[in-house]
């Protein structure tokens, strides 16, 4: 019988926000065992929060094995540690912290009060099998993620900001929370010109995810059935799992929950549908590479699939290069994509975009529009979101007519 096991450990300093004031402080650590055992032909499962003990683990483990869950055991050798724990601020400074920054942005943005969580989280993980792999990682992050609401508006909130990484700067999210503040008292008209619109990465393509499961796209079903090898969308289109991100805001150990680690495998290649995220099941069953996406769903149970990683490959060094004028669409949720593609998303909120500055808010717009067409013919790019002084990710640009 052969094992691996996985030990994963968090902890998170977060200050909540109310009314604009740090409200509450928490302090949350977690930690949790998985244990697998594998007979040749099938897996078994078992897992612990907290302090564990390892023997009774094994033996529930292996008491697992005989549910008969199908499963093949493949287990790599490979040894590597990552220490990637970067100097943001000391953990018990977060309260003085977070006092001092929604102060200034209260001065910064007088007629909006604040809500939302500073919060800064350390991840530890570590795997080990029985043919001695052993892989570790450590690692932290910030994000910082405020809700704001015109004193004088009856909306719950009006507009967000998020700022994440590994970098702290006061001075940049004070400013950029001023600048949103400001464009969106200022209600400007749409263009009558055509002019491209960006939304953040990912937040059209995200909505095909499940379509790149093998178990549905191997046996016939979803977008992308049948298409493995083919031509989908634009030259400079690519999805990759990178789980050291260009726009350098994950907090992601450099392999997945198998042990595997991640080589930038890509499912999309220069606009070609190249392959899938897979496990070691469905690599096996449908003869498909690792893609360093395995992932579970609770500390106990059966490997499946995660999105850790996967993003769209920046095609430039900053949205500008893209395009300096454009409708910027800030918050959209709802709608829903068919079988053959086509998306609607309500767009709850738009700036408009002039000479590389956000200039003010624009009418509420729909996009409709047609996955395929939209990272095909109208695909302009995707680089990041310049407009910001913080680091607020990236954007996917598109030459596309908004509706109102």
């Amino acid at each position: 019988m052969e094992t691996e096991k996985i030990i994963t450990k968090r902890e998170s300093h977060s200050v909540n926000i109310s009314a604009g004031k740090p409200d509450s402080l928490r302090k949350v650590v977690t930690s949790f065992t998985t244990l697998r055992a594998y007979d040749g032909q099938h897996i078994g499962v078992a897992g612990q929060i907290g302090k564990t003990d390892e023997n009774e683990l094994y033996n529930k483990a292996a008491e697992a094995l005989n549910r008969g869950v199908p499963y093949p055991c493949s287990l790599a050798t490979d040894k590597k540690e990552v220490d990637d724990v970067k100097k943001i601020f000391p953990s018990n400074e977060i309260v003085k912290v977070s006092s001092s920054l929604l102060a200034r942005i209260e001065q910064a943005a007088p007629r909006f009060t604040a809500s939302g969580k500073i919060e800064l989280e350390f991840t530890e993980k570590e795997y080990t099998n029985s043919k001695a792999s052993h892989l570790k990682y450590k690692g932290n992050n910030l994000e910082v993620s405020i809700a704001f609401k015109d004193k004088n508006s009856a909306n719950i909130h009006d507009f967000y900001y998020g700022h994440g990484g590994f970098v702290y700067d006061e001075d940049a999210i004070v400013s950029d929370c001023k600048m949103l503040a400001d464009a969106f008292l200022k209600e400007v008209a749409a263009p009558e010109k055509k002019i491209p619109i960006a939304l953040d990465r990912g937040a059209v393509f995200s909505r095909t995810i499940g379509d790149l499961v093998p178990e549905a796209c191997c046996n016939g079903a979803g977008k992308f059935a049948n298409k493995i090898g083919k031509k989908l969308f634009a030259d400079t289109f690519s999805l990759v799992v990178d789980r050291k991100r260009a726009d350098e805001k994950s907090n992601a150990p450099f392999f997945d929950t198998e042990g595997t680690i991640d080589n930038g495998y890509k499912l999309i290649d220069g606009g070609i549908f190249r392959g899938l995220l897979s496990n070691k099941r469905s690599a096996s069953l449908f003869n498909l590479p690792l893609s360093a996406s395995a992932a579970s769903d609770s500390f106990d149970s059966v490997p499946s699939y995660g999105t850790e990683g996967l993003h769209i490959v920046d095609t430039a060094d900053k949205v500008t290069d893209i395009a300096d004028s454009f409708i910027y669409v800030a918050i959209t949720s709802g709608g829903d994509i068919a079988p053959d593609g086509t998306v609607g998303m309500p767009c709850q909120l738009c700036y408009l975009v002039e000479n590389g500055k956000i200039v003010g808010r624009l009418p509420h717009v729909k996009l409709t529009a047609n996955l395929f067409d939209l990272y095909g013919s109208a695909y302009m790019g995707t680089a990041k979101n310049n407009l910001y002084k913080g680091n607020c990710g990236s954007l996917d640009v598109f030459d596309y007519h908004i509706k109102k």
